[in-house]
């Protein structure tokens, strides 16, 4: 039996759209909306910001616990992924509004300047993650007399 067409299109630009996805939120601080697929993760609020001595990644992650989280960083971009595990079924609970994502979720942020690899760190402490991106100090030049002969 043949995909319908919307299927294949979904396939064809999947790939495409991580990119032109990972394009808007690193250079513009924002993603434009998703009109071929439906999101298969979700983001969870983050802040950038760059220190004196650090960049800073922090993320939204209420619910959950450092264990459920993963972070990598290689090749200049910081992953950050896990799994919020939703609340279980009530049968006393009927929702009037639910806007908490749950499921697993993944974020991307690509850092530009070199990093020190051997310092990086991470803390989770009231809902919050935070990472930490120490900077590569510049080193300082010292003269050196080259002989001319």
């Amino acid at each position: 039996m043949a995909e319908p067409k919307e299927l294949k299109v979904r396939a064809m630009l999947g790939p495409l759209e991580e990119e032109v996805e990972f394009f808007f939120s690193n250079f513009f601080g924002s993603s434009y909306p998703s009109m071929y697929r439906q999101e298969l993760c979700w983001k969870p609020p983050t802040d950038v910001f760059e220190t004196n001595t650090d960049y800073v990644v922090i993320l939204e992650l209420a619910q959950m616990k450092a264990e459920e989280v993963s972070i990598t960083f290689q090749e200049g971009v910081l992953i950050i992924r896990g799994v919020r595990k939703a609340v279980p079924p009530s049968e006393h609970r009927r929702y009037h509004k639910m806007e908490i994502n749950y499921g697993p979720f993944e974020r991307k942020i690509a850092v530009m300047e070199e990093v020190d690899m051997e310092s990086l760190t991470a803390n989770y402490k009231d809902g919050f993650l935070e990472v930490r991106l120490p900077k590569v100090t510049a080193r300082e030049s010292m003269p050196i007399q080259i002989e001319v002969e």
